[in-house]
Parts: C-alpha cells; structure tokens; sequence
C-alpha cells in the first residue's frame, strides 16, 4: 500500500518536473530582456542625456551605432536582430524610416523638422512641450496678455496650433494666427501685427526661425513693447523675454517607458507618440525691465534661470 502510494508521488514529482523542463524554454524568452539598437544624429550633450535617461529607464539592453558608419541600415540590422531600434534626433529618425519590421522609437525630435508621414511602427516622444505649458507660463508673467501672436508654416506646425488654438479659447486667450509660406514671409508679417497683439509666441518652426527673422521680430518686440515668449535660451539672450526649454534626459526616460509599453504588445497597434512632459523656465528681467514688464517675486523663484 505504501509502495503505490511512493510510486505515484513518484509520477507526480516526475509529471511536474518534466512540465518544468518544457516551460523553461519559453520562460527563458519571456524573461530576456530586449534588445535595443540606438541611433545617434550626432555625439553633442543633448542627445547624450537622452541616451541615459532611456538606457537608465527602458529595462532592456542597449547597443549604439555609429550612424557615419552603419551604411545599409537594414542589411546591418538583419545581422544584429535587434527587438527595436531608438533614434535620437532628426537624422538618426530620417535613417530608420527605412525599418520596416521592427518598432522604432524617436526621441530629441521636433515635428516641424520632419513634416512626412510617420508609418505605424514609428512611436516617440517629440521636443514639442505641450501649448497648455506654455499659456500657463505667459499667464503667469504677463497676465495682461490677452492677444497673442504666432506664425507658423502649417506645413510643419499646423497640428501644434491646432492644440494652441484649443488650450488658449479656454483660457480666454486669442491667438493671431498668420501662416507663412517662406521665410521672407515672416518680417512683413511681423509688422501686420503692431498694436493688434500683447504678446509673441514664438514657435519651433524652421520657416520661421531663423537668424534675420529672429533679430527683426526682437527689434519690433523692443519698438513695440511685445514680449516675446520662445522656446530655447539662446533666444532669451538674445532679447526674448522667456523660454521653456526642454529636459533631455526625461525626454530618454519618457522613451524608455515608452519601450517597456511596446515590449508587451505583439499585434499591430497604433503607435505611441507624446510630447515632452518636463520644461525649465528662463527669464530675462533685464529685458522685462526694458519693456515695462514687472514680473511677481515668486514667479522669478519658481524659474529655473534669470538673466
């Protein structure tokens, strides 16, 4: 009686054991970490931050190429067989629009820098720091500000104003819009703005942006007493009033979590994009000061820099 009973405590131990043996392969997939090839635009701090920032929070295991050297990016990919591939910057995104198979994350990118269609394996998370921030921040610093101008090419910009245009009607806030279709747009339409705007939003869009528009816009903010509202320090030294500037680091970390979510998903999905969800604030009081602006002592302390 007790042999049996040996005998079949025997068979179970051997049933579990062998279930075991046939789950470990699978087990041992599941468990692998993924693995991730990144692409660089360029080796500048920046894109460095971003690069930790997604290696310290994506959980899997990261190897970097050389984007001068990679050649054929598919052919080389094929040979490493990575799960997913990170681009970090505009060029690095430009390469792996040739992926076809794999996910693909950007991150350290600005929309209006790459204005084609992204496929359904492309996800990121954009430079863009959502309107919402920015009104908040205009708000803040000058409350009077009610009528604030933007132009933009709606080539690159027109989805980001689209969003503007909700988030300012509910704060009571309207934006005069002017598109432009070229650069030489810009001072003429700089000048169709005096006495019809408190304030200038000044966008991350490659039409507009450039060295002459910039140095006429900040000379018609000094004649006319407009602050200018940008997005990048070096324009706040140049003249503007304030900036919100992205995090770079988040911005990989942000990436990263964006990698486990894709990791768990197999099927055919809509992909993930997002805007940065972290900004630093600079003022410049002296250029305030010049224009008649009083900003309150606790939004100087709330900001990261003042000049």
């Amino acid at each position: 009686m007790y042999g049996c009973d040996n005998r079949g405590l025997v068979f179970k131990k051997a049933a579990v054991l062998l279930i075991i043996l046939l789950l470990l392969p699978l087990l041992a997939v599941s468990a692998r970490a993924s693995e991730v090839i990144v692409l660089k635009s360029a080796d500048i701090r920046p894109y460095d931050d971003a690069f930790d920032g997604f290696r310290g929070s994506c959980g899997c295991n990261v190897r970097e190429l050389d984007l001068g050297k990679v050649g054929d990016i598919s052919k080389r990919l094929s040979d490493l067989d990575p799960d997913m591939i990170l681009a970090i910057g505009t060029d690095a995104l430009s390469r792996a629009q040739a992926v076809r198979d794999l996910p693909v994350l950007y991150a350290m990118v600005i929309p209006s820098e790459f204005p084609g269609p992204l496929r359904r394996n492309i996800s990121g998370v954009s430079m863009y720091i959502p309107p919402e921030r920015y009104l908040e921040v205009m708000g803040d610093i000058v409350p009077s500000a009610r009528r604030v101008g933007v132009i933009y090419d709606p080539r690159y910009s027109e989805a980001f104003v689209r969003e503007a245009v909700r988030a300012a009607e509910e704060r009571g806030i309207q934006l005069v819009l002017r598109k432009a279709e070229r650069s030489s747009d810009v001072p003429p339409l700089i000048d169709a703005m005096r006495g019809k705007i408190d304030a200038f939003w000044m966008l991350p869009d490659i039409t507009v942006v450039n060295l002459e528009a910039v140095k006429y816009l900040l000379l018609f903010s000094f004649q006319n007493r407009v602050p200018v509202f940008t997005f990048s320090d070096k324009y706040v030294s140049m003249g503007a009033l304030a900036a919100l500037n992205i995090v770079p680091f988040d911005i990989g970390v942000q990436a990263g979590e964006m990698a486990k979510k894709l990791s768990k998903v197999q099927d055919d999905t809509t992909p993930l994009r997002t805007e940065a969800r972290k900004a630093t604030l600079t003022i410049n009081r002296t250029v305030a000061a010049k224009l008649g602006i009083r900003i309150r002592d606790d939004i100087l302390r709330k900001a990261d820099h003042v000049y």
